[in-house]
């Protein structure tokens, strides 16, 4: 193993010989501690069974977790024979286990130690007897999970060490990752092991289990495999967004740049009326555009540029820059701050959330009414409120409204669906109350 290590860094060197070093020191420790007196002699068949088990776990390995394959008879031997037994016998075995399907004498002797330690920890806590007893058996339970805790700590090492990520990293993933799987079979190895005093004939019951667990980890890969295709297709569509909106941004800036000197040269009336409305549907594609890269910003995980925002100065900006548009369309824009509120969040973002429900508000609403932007305190947070007079929502809508691309006949359907996302991303809530012929108001609540 020396010669074979030569070629790894020298932390990974220590750990290699550190961990089956430590394995054996715990398993003299247990030995001393526990002895080698054998219960009942037919337990001794558990030692050629478990060398047998790893090998048939090895040679046809059968997806139930990382390593887990192994763990089944390795601990439910260290639960049945003396600690000067039970957990050489273990280690021995994923040792022959590994030579056997031609793993590496260092994996061979770094997944023995593994094995050795956590088996020395596990008997040392607690194996079962001649009977079993409410009390033994609890300590059984705790010597299993000790086991699996053991187990997972030595085997985190390293990866750790090759990667150079973190060691408590690593380890988190790890344990998210085979939590599920390690529970189940060191509660099935006690269940095992209790059985083979109590009820030997039926001991073998619990390996029902395994099959299910082989199948709800095939799910869970599955799942995961299918997140990751999900979420590699949505980067490539949000740097789709985001890309053509800039390709297109600078073309259309001279087309809209020409159409204004053309209508300035023009004289006659029917030309004008052409170049105004291309001039107009630029417009249109050039906030399409803006909204475009606005939605692709909001989807991305890029952590928020959180600050300390006061919404009446948020709501005092967006009114001005929609003072303009307001005026134009004949459309009175006010701003109501019926309590102050700051919030902590991504100023940018959230501005563009209420500048979006503010544009629909002022593009529905008839000449002479009124577009109301308020800020009061919710029960909860802040809540910022932009109500309009416009003629309402249709009720078969709502329930998509504020989904990508629900056209209506006053924009793109874009707008809401940013407004939702940015206010998600906050840990918020948007809401809708409207009336036919009386109007929306849309309800942005904040996290306080």
């Amino acid at each position: 193993m020396a010669a074979a290590s030569t070629t790894f860094a020298r932390p990974l060197k220590v750990a290699l010989v550190g961990v089956p070093g430590l394995g054996l020191t715990l398993a003299v420790a247990a030995a001393v501690a526990g002895g080698f007196t054998v219960v009942d002699g037919w337990r001794l068949l558990l030692i050629p069974g478990c060398f047998a088990a790893v090998a048939l776990a090895e040679r046809f390995p059968v997806k139930i977790g990382p390593q887990q394959k192994i763990n089944l008879p390795c601990l439910v031997v260290v639960l049945l024979l003396p600690p000067g037994i039970g957990p050489m016998t273990a280690g021995l075995s994923v040792l022959a286990g590994n030579r056997f399907v031609h793993r590496s004498w260092t994996e061979s002797a770094f997944n023995a130690g593994n094995v050795l330690a956590a088996g020395a920890i596990a008997s040392l806590i607690g194996a079962i007897g001649a009977t079993a007893d409410v009390t033994r058996d609890v300590r059984a339970t705790v010597a299993a999970f000790a086991y699996v805790a053991a187990n997972l700590c030595l085997a985190v090492i390293p990866p750790s060490l090759l990667t150079g990520k973190p060691y408590l990293l690593l380890l988190r993933k790890a344990a998210v990752a085979t939590w599920p799987a390690s529970l189940t079979l060191a509660a099935c190895a006690v269940t095992m092991a209790v059985l083979f005093v109590e009820a030997p004939l039926a001991a073998a019951l619990p390996l029902v289990v395994l099959p299910m667990i082989y199948r709800m980890n095939r799910a869970i890969e599955a799942q995961a495999r299918a997140n990751e295709q999900l979420e590699g297709v949505l980067a490539a569509q949000r740097r789709f967004l985001t890309d053509v909106s800039h390709q297109v941004a600078t073309p259309l800036a001279t087309i809209m740049t020409n159409l204004s000197i053309l209508r300035r040269a023009s004289r006659g009336a029917p030309v004008e009326e052409a170049v105004a409305d291309s001039v107009a549907s630029a417009e249109r594609m050039k906030r399409m555009l803006g909204r475009l890269r606005s939605l692709a910003h909001a989807d991305e995980d890029v952590p928020l540029r959180r600050e300390l925002v006061d919404l009446a100065e948020l709501t005092a900006d967006v009114v001005r820059a929609y003072t303009a548009q307001a005026s134009t369309s004949g459309v009175d824009l006010v701003s109501v701050v019926a309590a102050p509120a700051r919030v902590n969040a991504d100023k940018d973002l959230l501005r563009e959330a209420v500048a979006n429900l503010v544009d629909n508000a002022v593009r529905v609403s008839p000449r002479g009414a009124e577009v109301k932007l308020s800020v009061e305190r919710g029960l909860a947070g802040p809540v910022i409120a932009v109500a309009d007079h416009g003629p309402g929502i249709e009720e078969d809508r709502l329930p998509r409204l504020f989904e990508r691309f629900q056209r209506s006949d006053s924009g793109s359907g874009l707008g809401l669906a940013i407004a939702r996302r940015v206010v998600e991303r906050h840990g918020g809530t948007i809401k809708v109350k409207t009336a036919r012929g009386a109007g929306s108001t849309f309800t942005i609540e904040l996290p306080g």
